[in-house]
């Protein structure tokens, strides 16, 4: 930041009646609770908040230190301080200082130019977070980590913290990894949508929601009832018949009859998902070209696959000049749970030539190769009971299914990222 930059902005902060004035770069990407941290400095009385705050002696070698002399044109004998400025917060007082200092002659880098006027004039200065000796111990690497944090970056993506600069390449992501349009218009116009889900007694108090949830966006509904449960109370297509999931897929889901769906989600009934989007995820699934998909599980209880488990997502995506335009919504990988699968048209049409009914678990199902397969985090599940078949029942069917198919067992693992366009740029500059 130019030194003229930060005079204009003080300038115009103290025509207001705001106490203090946040400055925070479009190169700085947060990826943390920001109610959490106002609350943190909102009891801070500190005059000037930066990052990698710290003195000459401390780093001797930083190049601008010779930029600093006062009103006559000479080093000033003080002790010399540098920071980052691309987030910053000053007081009122402070800002004054500054202005006053810089009409006096004072000049130099700015980095060394604004923490060294105000710490030679007695006022407190602290780092937001980092780890130098201006960091405050409750705040060390709270906020952001050297290794999220350096003027030359990229820099390390840790969940939780303040990076800058964003750490992601400057370069659009290539065409055959997505495909163009916007968020709100990239389902086809007609496009339709198939819930399906078996359900028991003991899932009776959710499947209401399920359904409409389900209906709001369009969706049609049909349930599969595996027991006497009471579904009269819902205007959508049952089917009783008593079975396991997957053997009342292989009865009743047969791709001629859901042939006229272009997207088939066949959920387990113990999945809680109050802000699921149907329609998003659709238009996620479309927009990184996968056949099938599934949100990111929630659970109090161990995941049959660590994959599956939310997981925080790194910033977004900068194109070639250097601005966010494309978000991280999940990951491209091999793998999807035959949990909550989503499935194109064609994918289900292919997947539903490996099922066999005598397969009561669907273990093994995991495996059946498909196309682009990928696991959706910003729109995750709640699994709210333990998995049920982890039995030894389960394993004997995931070894024959495997075998008879001539399949492998493979590792799950993440193969890339998928995206999503953004709606509006991050990194604004705030004022508080």
């Amino acid at each position: 930041m130019e030194v003229i930059s930060l005079l204009e902005k003080f300038e115009s902060f103290l025509q207001g009646s705001e106490s203090y004035l946040w400055i925070v770069d479009e190169g700085v990407w947060w990826d943390g609770g920001e109610s959490d941290f106002e609350e943190s400095f909102a009891v801070s009385d500190a005059d000037l908040l930066a990052t990698m705050i710290r003195t000459r002696a401390q780093d001797p070698d930083w190049p601008h230190w010779t930029s600093l002399v006062d009103s006559e044109g000479k080093a000033p004998p003080c002790e010399h301080v540098a920071c980052l400025l691309p987030w910053l917060r000053i007081t009122r007082k402070a800002a004054e200082l500054f202005l006053r200092r810089a009409g006096e002659g004072w000049r130099g880098h700015p980095e060394v130019l604004l923490p060294t006027v105000l710490y030679e004039a007695g006022f407190v200065i602290e780092d937001i977070g980092g780890e130098g000796s201006f960091t405050p111990p409750g705040r060390c690497n709270r906020w952001y980590e050297p290794r999220t944090w350096s003027w030359c970056g990229p820099v390390e993506h840790v969940p939780g913290k303040a990076h800058f600069p964003v750490p992601r390449n400057r370069n659009s992501p290539a065409e055959p990894r997505v495909l163009g349009g916007s968020r709100s218009s990239i389902v086809p116009e007609g496009s339709r949508l198939l819930y399906v889900s078996p359900v028991g007694q003991t899932a009776a108090h959710r499947v209401k929601e399920a359904v409409k949830k389900f209906e709001n966006a369009g969706a049609e509904v049909m349930l599969l009832a595996y027991d006497d449960v009471d579904l009269t109370n819902l205007n959508c297509p049952v089917i009783r018949d008593v079975g396991w999931k997957w053997q009342l897929a292989f009865r009743h889901l047969k791709p001629e009859k859901v042939n006229e769906y272009d997207f088939i989600f066949f959920w387990d009934d113990d999945l809680d998902f109050p802000d699921f989007d149907p329609r998003r995820f659709i238009e996620i699934m479309i927009k990184n070209r996968l056949a099938m998909a599934q949100p990111a599980i929630r659970s109090d209880y161990p995941l049959s696959h660590g994959i599956t488990a939310l997981k925080p997502q790194p910033p977004p995506w900068l194109n070639g000049a250097g601005r966010a335009k494309t978000r991280i919504v999940g990951r491209l990988t091999n793998f999807v749970e035959i949990m909550a699968p989503v499935f194109t048209r064609e994918a289900w049409r292919e997947f539903f030539c490996y099922l066999n009914e005598e397969n009561k678990s669907g273990w093994g199902y995991d495996y059946i190769p498909l196309s682009r397969k990928g696991i959706v985090d910003v729109l995750p599940v709640t699994h709210a009971r333990e998995v049920q078949s982890g039995s030894a029942e389960a394993a004997r069917e995931l070894r024959d299914f495997l075998s008879c198919q001539g399949l492998f067992e493979y590792p799950a693992v993440e193969l890339g990222w998928l995206f999503e366009d953004l709606d509006s740029n991050v990194g604004v500059e705030t004022q508080d």
